[in-house]
């Protein structure tokens, strides 16, 4: 599963837990909703390091792209 699919997957967890939560709380099951709400905080701090990671992987390729990469390894590779 590459990133993107993985930022998708978790978004909609983010969505259903927050029907739920919402759902619950209407009813008065607050201790379930708040286990929920607990879940939702992991949800989003998971979609916060895939996003990052998107990031990171984003600024990768572009240095790659123009060949700073290149530059890096080779000269890292004289200095051994």
């Amino acid at each position: 599963m590459n990133i993107d699919e993985q930022i998708e997957r978790e978004i909609r967890c983010i969505e259903d837990l927050t029907v739920e939560i919402r759902m619950l709380a209407r009813k008065g099951q607050l201790n379930i909703a708040k286990q929920l709400e607990r879940d939702l905080h992991n949800s989003l701090e998971q979609l916060e390091k895939l996003h990052k990671r998107k990031e990171l992987w984003a600024t990768v390729a572009d240095l790659n792209q123009r060949g700073i990469l290149v530059q890096v390894v080779k000269k890292l590779a004289h200095q051994a």
